[in-house]
């Protein structure tokens, strides 16, 4: 059973980079082993694994993982750790625990053709990863709390040789960083980020003409620069 959590963490003593609040789009893998049940034709019911799970995704999901009481290591290996420890009293069949990141862990840009049905042209298409939230929401929403994302972006321009010099020092502007601390991006939405880069690259190269910003796998926003 898969489930995917939007998180931010830290890891103090580490590099410079490792050691600042950012964040991260997870996939938690819980692989289970055993008989079949020859009544219920399954090992296990899915709704059950989800049932189980929900407490420990409600404190990782949209939340910074440094917070978690419990969790003092807040590395892939650590929560792993962790959730394997907690989970097996609760699903005698866990065979173990898979945490993994989206993403790419570095600036490796791809180039992507046009999209017809999106009408979107050639644009360059990478990863950061970097922790936000959202000041302006109600109190209780969870967007409020400190979170993070892998976050996925696409530009388009004219110059695309030029651009991809620009999306460099873009990338190293956002990338492991609490992006409301960058200054414009106190408000840190999706489309306020796609505002801010088209902003911050304009002032670098011409003929920008389209930022896209996903921020999960099924939230994306897309901007034209008006």
């Amino acid at each position: 059973k898969t489930f995917f959590v939007e998180a931010a963490h830290s890891l103090p003593g580490r590099e410079p980079r490792l050691a600042r609040v950012h964040g991260h789009s997870y996939r938690i893998d819980l692989v289970l082993h055993g008989d079949v049940d020859e009544t219920a034709g399954w090992l296990v019911d899915f709704g059950q694994i989800k049932q189980v799970f929900r407490p420990y995704y409600d404190l990782l999901d949209h939340n910074c993982l440094n917070d978690v009481p419990g969790l003092d290591d807040t590395s892939l290996v650590g929560v792993r750790t962790w959730l394997r420890n907690e989970l097996k009293p609760l699903l005698p069949w866990l065979k173990d625990v898979h945490v993994t990141l989206s993403g790419d862990g570095e600036f490796a840009p791809e180039q992507r053709d046009a999209d017809l049905m999106f009408g979107l042209p050639p644009r360059w298409a990478f990863s950061f990863e970097s922790a936000h939230y959202l000041p302006q929401t109600p109190p209780g929403h969870k967007c409020r709390r400190l979170h993070g994302h892998t976050w996925r972006a696409e530009v388009g321009g004219d110059d695309m040789e030029a651009l991809l010099e620009a999306l460099a020092d873009l990338y190293e502007t956002l990338d492991h960083r609490n992006l409301n601390d960058v200054d414009g991006l106190e408000n840190a939405t999706s489309e306020n980020l796609c505002k801010w880069m088209w902003d911050f690259l304009s002032r670098r190269v011409e003929g920008l003409n389209v930022i896209i910003v996903q921020e999960t796998c099924t939230a994306r926003c897309i901007y034209h620069g008006e």
